[in-house]
């Protein structure tokens, strides 16, 4: 993180120092490649490092998305979207929310698949991408922590993966891609086999697009509106967990 300078006393706000220029900003093409494949395992490492302490951030009060609790708000959230997409002219139709309901079952599976290869639940960032990485003097930080959650480490996967594949222009499946995900799991290399990790690398990227729309969900309820500058909003969200669960 960047240097914390001050803390509001009654609210949730902090003042950071300088931090740079946005990675975005600095790299593109193979050099923002590049720098990923060097972030990336660096992550997965503070990922691991700080696993023993997943309960202690969670009573500071980081949402908890470890399994229960991330099947238990995939149905509170698609129950309630109506509400919270009110009249947006994108809000889901009511065939998709069956849809959603549907699937049920198959992301219940796809958690327990996950949790079988006994890597714990820690920090994921859950927004990482090219504009919450800062660059100065050649020095690369993480910032903006402010849809952190407790998950699976790998969920981190969803947000770098889509964001860094629409930035360079590659499919998500491509060599290129995969290379940042393998870059991810090395730091992971003694917990299980290649093919092991890889398997569960996907179920997390998967899995890490419904922990996204439980974040979606908890800024519209809490700051109703500020859902409607994002495109898609909410409906959006869930209907990419539709299309990789459907």
């Amino acid at each position: 993180m960047t240097t914390v300078l001050a803390l509001h006393p009654t609210r949730p706000w902090m003042l950071v120092a300088e931090g740079g220029k946005k990675l975005g900003e600095v790299y593109a093409g193979d050099e923002l490649l590049r720098a990923w494949r060097e972030i990336l395992p660096r992550c997965a490492q503070l990922q691991r490092d700080i696993t023993p302490r997943a309960g202690e951030i969670i009573g500071f009060g980081t949402p908890d998305h470890r399994a229960a609790a991330l099947l238990a708000g995939f149905d509170e959230v698609v129950a309630g979207e109506p509400a919270v997409s009110g009249q947006r002219s994108d809000r889901l139709t009511a065939d998709e929310r069956r849809a959603l309901s549907s699937v049920r079952p198959r992301l219940a599976a796809a958690v327990r698949s996950l949790a079988a290869l006994g890597i714990d639940d820690t920090l994921n960032h859950d927004d990482l991408h090219q504009n919450n990485v800062l660059v100065r003097d050649g020095r690369m930080v993480i910032f903006d922590w402010g849809d952190a959650c407790v998950s699976h480490p790998f969920g981190t996967l969803a947000v770098t993966l889509r964001f860094a594949a629409q930035k360079t222009g590659h499919a998500e499946d491509s060599p290129e891609i995969l290379a940042l995900r393998d870059a991810y799991l090395e730091p992971w290399s003694d917990r299980a086999s290649t093919r092991e990790l890889r398997g569960a690398a996907e179920l997390g990227r998967r899995i890490g697009e419904v922990s996204r729309t439980l974040t979606f969900d908890a800024v519209a309820r809490a700051y109703p509106g500020v859902i409607d500058t994002y495109p898609g909003g909410l409906a959006g969200s869930l209907r990419r967990v539709l299309a990789l669960f459907g």
